[in-house]
């Protein structure tokens, strides 16, 4: 009901003077109807009286009418002005969550490297568990369907598989045996360094990552759910401020959000339906991320229209 009088008196607003003519073209043909009608057809009342009363009964209606349009145009006006001011509160926390995303990414360190390009290694080093994963799966005839593959595999990347990393990893994973498990950390454990080496990587991989992951996806959550749950907004304006958001993302940030969401750690994406809602893999190029080796993503989110199915860039 409030969403429809402000969209009244926006439209009172934009058509103010083309309602303002029409309104004065109905009330004088109302006040020459209402003249025959006190008069009749024979002319003018020379009585004074007849005049007065006519004139009192036109103004009284006129005033009413008057007062009445100032009292809803006052109202419309504190109302929009209210609406004004917590837009503006809104935009100011949008803006002021998204530059703390910035500042959480530019801190987040891997060794040399920092910001966006730790994105990059984290990519290097889950598609290194997930070629573990697979190997391990197959030797030790475990049947495990891609789609929990791909969530052991970012599991893996997130917590590690130290002594303390496994522990949580096993708990986070009841659905595959201890010995499964301990097999898959021990095998991790003895490919640290021929890994590193052959990936050249500066750190030790399978050491986890949720200390730089955790809050950096909380924070991205944060975002998305403010514009999200901010029921005073159209559907496409909300898309325009995420769009703003994801505009931010590069392909790699992008690719790992997509993992994060197919693990139980990212169910809140999908219960929500934000990544599909708002887009917010879609600048990933065709084959970032391999069909073959790794998983079809169109197949997982079909309602995406991924940037390269436009056949141009999209920010």
């Amino acid at each position: 009901m409030e969403e429809l009088l402000i969209k009244s008196y926006r439209f009172l607003k934009r058509y103010v003077l083309e309602i303002i003519i029409c309104l004065c073209i109905i009330f004088c043909t109302w006040t020459i109807y209402k003249y025959y009608d006190q008069f009749g057809e024979g002319g003018v009342s020379n009585n004074t009286n007849d005049w007065g009363v006519f004139g009192d009964y036109i103004g009284g209606i006129i005033g009413s009418i008057f007062t009445l349009i100032s009292a809803v145009l006052i109202y419309f006006t504190f109302k929009e002005q209210r609406n004004n001011s917590n837009h503006e509160k809104f935009e100011n926390k949008f803006y002021e969550l998204l530059k703390l995303h910035k500042e959480n990414m530019s801190e987040i360190r891997l060794e040399d490297e920092s910001g966006r390009k730790v994105f990059v290694l984290l990519i290097r080093e889950y598609r290194e568990i997930l070629k573990i994963v697979r190997s391990e799966a197959r030797i030790n005839n475990v049947t495990i369907d891609n789609l929990k593959i791909i969530e052991l595999a970012y599991m893996v990347l997130f917590y590690g598989t130290g002594p303390n990393s496994t522990r949580v990893l096993k708990r986070s994973m009841p659905d595959y045996s201890d010995d499964f498990m301990e097999r898959l950390a021990d095998i991790l454990h003895k490919k640290k360094k021929k890994v590193k080496k052959l990936r050249k990587l500066a750190f030790v991989p399978f050491e986890g990552h949720q200390h730089r992951l955790g809050h950096y996806f909380r924070h991205l959550y944060q975002i998305i759910t403010y514009v999200h749950s901010n029921n005073k907004l159209s559907s496409d304006e909300k898309k325009g401020y995420v769009k703003t958001v994801r505009a931010q993302l590069s392909n790699h940030e992008q690719a790992l959000l997509f993992f994060n969401s197919m693990s139980k750690l990212g169910k809140p994406w999908l219960k929500e339906g934000l990544i599909t809602e708002y887009s917010l893999v879609k600048n990933l190029p065709k084959d970032f991320i391999d069909e073959m080796s790794e998983i079809d993503i169109k197949s997982v989110y079909p309602n995406i229209v991924f940037e390269y199915e436009e056949g141009y860039p999209v920010v």
